[in-house]
């Protein structure tokens, strides 16, 4: 069964990451946040690519990215708390795969 990888507080996010073969648990502090962002992707799909999405995490020090693919079950509900936290934090967060109006 699938875990999330990025649960929300009032002032971090907590991120779980793997590096290499095992898992870390990150804690970024909002102040650590520079932006966020939803990129549109392709990933591959079984016998071609298909559209997808990531999130890119920009911090201080790093990034952390997130793949549709790998995190479908949890995917809306990253977009959503990523959109309350970055709107409570004064973070800006930049959308790319809604149609431009």
């Amino acid at each position: 069964m699938a875990k999330e990888k990025l649960l929300f507080d009032k002032t971090e996010l907590v991120c779980g990451i793997l590096m290499g073969s095992h898992a870390t648990v990150i804690n970024v502090k909002y102040s650590d946040i520079l932006s966020i962002k939803f990129i549109p992707i392709e990933e591959k799909g079984f016998l071609k690519k298909v559209p997808s999405e990531m999130i890119e995490i920009k911090c201080k020090n790093n990034s952390i990215f997130y793949k549709k693919k790998d995190e479908k079950p949890f995917w809306d509900k990253y977009k959503a708390g990523l959109e309350k936290f970055a709107r409570e934090n004064r973070i800006t967060l930049e959308d790319f795969t809604k149609p431009q109006s």
